[in-house]
């Protein structure tokens, strides 16, 4: 009978092995991983690796006899701004009504370690431009909320047009840098929570933030 018994469990954990994580213990983890102060944690060190970088462009930079026009590129949500009370009012779900309410609101805090960045390229003389996949509806409110979270000064924010249908955001923000490499800028950096943030070219390097709370291609 034991051995009968041991073969069924035996049987069933074959039969189950294929099931995805469990979705309500996966939000446990990501909320803890949020909570716990880890998350903030990588975004730091990410975003300190993205400063020693551009510390150094900007140092060989300013010894040419002729120093070039550099640029910073940042994302928006959950890379200069963060929106996690919200994603997880919404329980995770990426609703997009109600994350288009959650833009109108403008009142996202900053993510801290970008901000720090942000503020240290403006004082460098790098022109930061924003490229978000918000949309050009969303503009005067996200405006509204940068300079409210201490964002002020930047060069440009290229929103996602109205009539834009692609699967993947990639081909918008990579022909949004191709514009500003066009104005003469090297872009030195370009940093998002999206692999789709920084693939597509014209940036000299990538960084990639954590972000468990969702997926854009």
């Amino acid at each position: 009978m034991r051995y009968l018994v041991f073969v069924f469990i035996l049987l069933s954990s074959f039969l189950t092995s294929a099931e995805p994580v469990n979705l309500a213990l996966l939000k446990q983890q990501i909320e803890q991983y949020q909570q716990s102060g880890e998350y903030l944690q990588e975004v730091d060190k990410v975003i300190s690796k993205a400063h020693s970088y551009l510390q150094k462009v900007i140092t060989l930079n300013n010894k040419k006899a002729h120093p070039g026009k550099l640029a910073l590129v940042l994302d928006i949500d959950e890379t200069s701004l963060t929106n996690f009370s919200k994603i997880k009012a919404r329980g995770f779900c990426n609703l997009k009504n109600s994350i288009h309410q959650e833009i109108l609101a403008a009142d996202s805090p900053a993510l801290k370690p970008t901000l720090n960045l942000y503020n240290y390229a403006l004082k460098n003389n790098v022109k930061v431009f924003f490229v978000t996949g918000r949309d050009t509806s969303e503009k005067e409110a996200t405006i509204k909320n940068l300079h409210m979270a201490g964002y002020h000064k930047w060069s440009e924010i290229y929103f996602k047009p109205m009539d834009y249908h692609s699967a993947s955001i990639i081909p918008f923000k990579s022909s949004a840098r191709k514009k500003i490499t066009e104005m003469g800028y090297t872009i030195v950096e370009s940093i998002g929570d999206q692999y789709s943030d920084i693939r597509g070219g014209y940036t000299m390097c990538g960084f990639k933030l954590p972000n468990p709370f969702y997926f854009i291609a």
